[in-house]
């Protein structure tokens, strides 16, 4: 089990968006929801509900929120950064808290000052260590590169895959349809070189494909091992 504390929710809270009255809620209904328990599964309906901010994935929201989050499965929700995100959006940027059960009955109440004097922690954090470029952060945002990485890839071995049948389609259709004449005229073999050119094409794209998801891998790699560090820096300064 890895459990955080009020001020590491806080941290990952902010960094998917929430702000102001929002990041402090945002810290008390996770400490409400799982006590800071990034493994938390409640899986007694009505819930499905994973992680930090227990997302309920039950029934049709499960493919729906993945397809809106940009999952694989539901257990990528134990990763704090995925889950802040999404606890992001369907609260509108902490605007909205009614889909959870503990903002509702009041139970994240008991937790408000806690999540105050975390929120307040990393606020200052935050502004203690501006650039002064007079300029916000610029974020990536991982669960958006790494899952256009997963379905340019899936492009692509669609593409490669397909190649691979189109001469032999091509030239089954010349050899089905025209026969003899088809042969004796040239008019099959022509066709054939047309799958060829096709089939080079296509595997042409598929491997641009290819190429693309791997270098939005290296940069989304390179991009978290930057920020890391530097979060790691900042940590030993404060």
């Amino acid at each position: 089990m890895t459990k955080l504390t009020p001020e590491q929710i806080a941290r990952h809270a902010y960094d998917a968006g929430f702000r102001g009255d929002g990041l402090t809620t945002a810290v008390a209904v996770a400490l409400a929801e799982s006590g800071g328990n990034t493994r938390a599964h409640n899986a007694t309906p009505p819930d499905n509900s994973y992680g930090l901010w227990q997302i309920n994935m039950l029934g049709a929201m499960g493919p729906e929120r993945r397809r809106q989050f940009g999952l694989d499965s539901n257990a990528e929700l134990f990763d704090a950064t995925t889950n802040a995100k999404a606890a992001n959006k369907i609260s509108g940027d902490g605007k909205s808290w009614t889909p959870w059960s503990t903002y509702t009955n009041g139970a994240y109440k008991r937790h408000l000052p806690a999540a105050r004097k975390a929120a307040e922690a990393v606020r200052k954090h935050s502004s203690g260590h501006s650039t002064g470029t007079g300029m916000g952060r610029i974020r990536v945002d991982k669960q958006t590169l790494d899952g256009f990485v997963r379905r340019t890839r899936r492009v692509g071995d669609a593409l490669t895959s397909a190649s691979g049948n189109q001469v032999k389609d091509v030239r089954s259709i010349a050899d089905d349809s025209f026969g003899k004449i088809g042969k004796e005229s040239g008019f099959a073999d022509a066709l054939g070189d047309f799958g060829a050119a096709l089939q080079s094409q296509v595997k042409a794209v598929g491997t641009s494909a290819d190429r693309l998801a791997d270098a939005a891998a290296k940069a989304g790699k390179a991009y978290h091992d930057r920020d890391s560090s530097a979060a790691a820096r900042l940590d030993r300064l404060a």
